[in-house]
């Protein structure tokens, strides 16, 4: 039967076409997500005055992904860059934004090998999880909650796993200093 493969792979398509979360540059961003984006996230290569947007800037691929509230739709942003000026191995730049009103509010920006919203919220914000891949056999995650203000780390651990073992060490510890974030 040839039909369910076809299904299948139809079926694939269509849902990675209606995803909400996309690979786009920096210039198909909503305007005012691209403003603060533009303010925040200046390349470290390079020498930018504050305020200008450089073409080269505008054209950094980047990955966004919509963060939904609890009841009320979309309450900000994560965006990720995917350039090499912005990522380092395997961990990129990412920017976390809050809305606002019709504002984007930079809520955490860091490095990391992964971020998104998780299912659980608090006051209305999802929480966030983030993990920075440290090296090989290491990895720091952190959990983000919104504490009504903003979002704060919650949760810290070090993740380690060696080659031959079969179950990862984890290793909770204080949220003081969380890797990856600036």
């Amino acid at each position: 039967m040839k039909i369910r493969p076809i299904l299948s792979i139809m079926l694939l398509l269509l849902t990675s076409v209606l995803s909400k979360a996309g690979s786009d540059t920096v210039a198909d961003l909503p305007a005012d997500l691209r403003d603060a984006l533009v303010r925040d996230a200046a390349c470290s290569e390079t020498s930018q005055e504050a305020g200008t947007e450089p073409a080269e800037f505008l054209k950094s691929p980047v990955k966004i992904q919509e963060i939904r509230g609890a009841t009320r739709g979309q309450v900000g942003s994560i965006v990720t860059f995917e350039d090499s000026c912005h990522c380092h191995d395997v961990n990129c730049s990412s920017y976390v934004y809050v809305l606002t009103g019709k504002a984007y509010k930079l809520a955490i920006a860091g490095s990391f090998a992964s971020l998104h919203p998780t299912r659980f919220s608090k006051g209305g914000f999802p929480s966030l999880t983030g993990k920075l891949q440290v090296s090989d056999t290491q990895a720091e995650t952190t959990v983000y909650d919104w504490n009504g203000k903003g979002y704060q780390p919650t949760l810290c651990a070090t993740v380690r796993q060696a080659e031959n073992q079969k179950r990862p060490s984890i290793t909770r510890h204080g949220c003081t200093a969380t890797p990856g974030s600036r």
